[in-house]
């Protein structure tokens, strides 16, 4: 196994890192460097000892990722089994979805499939990739363990709750990975709160792969009444706000604004408008958010503008 403090120094923009120039070349939602990061992970942190799990795919970029990275470092499937499973719901529910792929492939409706499209982009891939359209909340986890767990489709709490549920008992002490790809934006708090309530658990290894994506490493098995209470998703109002204050005092620069606001958009959740204007006023008194391209301060306006 790979020291895990290799993953603290981002191996895959080293000059020397494996590439595969394909990688690029899907359509999706997610950046260059995670592309990077997510074919560096299969090809070098993935030992062979469990499977990867793509829970969120849309498109299939991060999927291709993954694919290429194993399959260029001689692994194809997991035992007798896939070794990428990769879940969506494959329809467009939000207005967004129907307008990147209007743009990049064709029309498309609300309520229309795209799993088409994910199956042509990852065509060379696809004896090594098992798929899940459909609701995620009626999906259930084979019991394989889990080597990388990459999780996009937490949009919604209760989506976080499952994917909790079925995922984190399977994943390996000392080896998995996990990937949030929606840590670095301020819409989804629960994301936040829960890699902070499994802070005993995991070790955080990146918390800034642009474009969104964070990365731990599991470093003992998940107690069962956390996945317990995670799968209930009944962490109380102080638990968060704790959680969320213990996030910020030990976060690194890059990430602490961006964790701020965070906690502001769990008051506007909470119900707590007050508080959150006055910490919007106090971001705008050390900042000119106005003028400011980074996206917490762009996300800071955009929840003053909802208050």
């Amino acid at each position: 196994m790979i020291d895990a403090a290799i993953l603290r120094k981002k191996p895959w923009n080293e000059p020397s890192a494996p590439r595969n120039a394909a990688i690029d070349l899907p359509k999706g939602m997610v950046g260059s460097e995670e592309r990077a990061c997510y074919y560096w992970l299969a090809h070098e942190w993935h030992s062979g000892a469990g499977c990867i799990v793509d829970a969120g795919c849309f498109l299939g970029a991060s999927t291709f990722a993954f694919a290429a990275g194993a399959a260029d470092a001689g692994r194809r499937s997991f035992g007798p089994n896939k070794l990428i499973h990769a879940f969506d719901y494959f329809k467009v529910v939000d207005a967004y979805v129907g307008e990147a792929i209007s743009r990049d492939f064709r029309p498309i409706s609300a309520g229309e499939s795209y799993l088409d499209i994910f199956h042509a982009q990852n065509a060379p891939y696809e004896d090594m990739i098992e798929t899940y359209p459909g609701d995620f909340l009626s999906k259930k986890w084979n019991g394989a363990p889990i080597e990388i767990l990459f999780i996009d489709i937490a949009k919604t709490s209760t989506l976080n709750a499952h994917a909790c549920g079925e995922f984190l008992a399977h994943l390996i002490p000392g080896q998995s990975v996990i990937v949030q790809q929606d840590y670095y934006h301020c819409w989804h708090p629960y994301i936040h709160t829960t890699m902070e309530y499994l802070s005993d658990e995991v070790e955080l290894c990146d918390d800034h792969i642009p474009h969104q994506s964070a990365m731990w490493r599991l470093l003992k098995p998940v107690p069962k009444e956390k996945i317990l209470r995670l799968a209930a998703d009944d962490l109380t109002r102080l638990e968060r706000m704790t959680l969320l204050e213990r996030l910020i005092g030990k976060a690194s620069p890059t990430i602490r604004p961006m964790i701020e606001v965070v906690r502001i958009w769990q008051m506007c959740l909470d119900g707590d408008k007050d508080a959150a204007r006055r910490e919007i006023e106090r971001l705008k008194a050390a900042h000119e958010l106005p003028t400011m391209g980074e996206l917490w301060a762009i996300q800071a306006l955009e929840i003053e503008a909802t208050l």
